[in-house]
């Protein structure tokens, strides 16, 4: 529905109504239901790239059932009303969810940064992103701590249900036949969306993009510290040697010269299992408010549905 004038591309089809006795608001909530978006594709026409277009003949020639004006209009405001409640509940959801995200990284991003004890000493870095770090950390280069390399496969090695997992650059793990290393490692894409902040942390048999940075072979830090350390810290060194606000794609510099802190194993383990339990309570709560969400959308969707067929009787 759109309240304003203006211009459209090609690819939309603008209906506007030739019958007084025609509420629009009626045909937004009719178009969004199963049974129109059947109908739609089965009207719809298949292009050269396959995907499915519905031509304009095509759209006006398909027959929708037309309530009288005032029955349109009683169903509108009851959809009106009753969406709205629901769209209020969702977002008041969707913003606790999101403010659960941010307690969790933050939390970890001050324990991976500060340490479990917050009493001891602390000692400038020498990063600027960094800041403070505990006086008896270390601070050294990923080069020095982890050996990281690219890999050799691309994303047409990729095979449904495939044996092992399948690393790329969509940030969405695939599967293939074939793994090129076994055991700890950290990867993350060298481009593609969410390039420098989605990080994957494993400990399997996989293969993985030649565009994907493998970290693995660590020495003198724990994978899953580093992991935790590189999801929350990675991207703030990246955009510092960026020109843009945006990081585009990763080179090899960026990992080896990346700057890490850290205490010894027996700390980095214990904080590794103070973010695991802190994390996984996060994570259920938050997995618990999207089910949430899930229902009231398909709650959303049903009422819709009974309401602009007649299953439910408003008028």
């Amino acid at each position: 529905m759109s309240d304003y004038n203006g211009v459209a591309s090609p690819a939309y089809d603008i209906l506007r109504k030739l019958d007084y006795g025609i509420d629009e608001r009626f045909f937004s909530y009719l178009f969004r239901i199963e049974k129109s978006k059947q109908i739609f594709k089965k009207s719809s026409r298949g292009i050269m790239d396959m995907r499915l277009r519905l031509y304009f003949d095509k759209f006006g020639a398909i027959t929708v059932p037309v309530p009288p004006f005032d029955t349109q209009k009683v169903i509108v405001d009851y959809l009106d009303t009753k969406t709205t409640q629901i769209d209020c509940k969702i977002d008041l959801l969707t913003q606790k969810a999101i403010q659960y995200g941010k307690l969790k990284q933050s939390l970890i991003n001050e324990t991976v940064t500060r340490g479990l004890n917050k009493t001891v000493a602390m000692k400038d870095s020498g990063v600027d992103w960094l800041g403070d770090v505990p006086e008896h950390w270390k601070v050294n280069r990923l080069k020095n701590l982890a050996y990281i390399k690219t890999g050799g496969k691309d994303t047409i090695d990729s095979v449904e249900e495939g044996a092992y997992p399948f690393f790329v650059r969509s940030q969405t793990m695939e599967r293939i036949n074939s793994y090129s290393f076994d055991g700890e490692a950290i990867l993350t894409a060298g481009d593609g969306v969410g390039v420098g902040k989605v990080f994957h942390y494993v400990n399997c048999k996989f293969d993985y993009h030649q565009r994907v940075y493998k970290i693995s072979n660590f020495r003198g830090v724990i994978g899953k510290f580093v992991f935790y350390y590189m999801r929350e810290n990675f991207h703030k060194d990246a955009l510092r040697l960026n020109a843009k606000s945006t990081v585009d794609s990763l080179r090899m510099p960026m990992f080896q010269n990346f700057t890490i802190a850290f205490g010894d194993i027996e700390e980095q383990r214990a904080i590794v299992d103070y973010l695991d339990t802190k994390t996984a309570h996060i994570d259920r709560i938050v997995e618990a408010i999207n089910t949430q969400i899930d229902k009231l959308k398909e709650l959303r969707k049903t009422l819709i549905n009974d309401v602009v067929t007649g299953k439910i009787k408003v008028a």
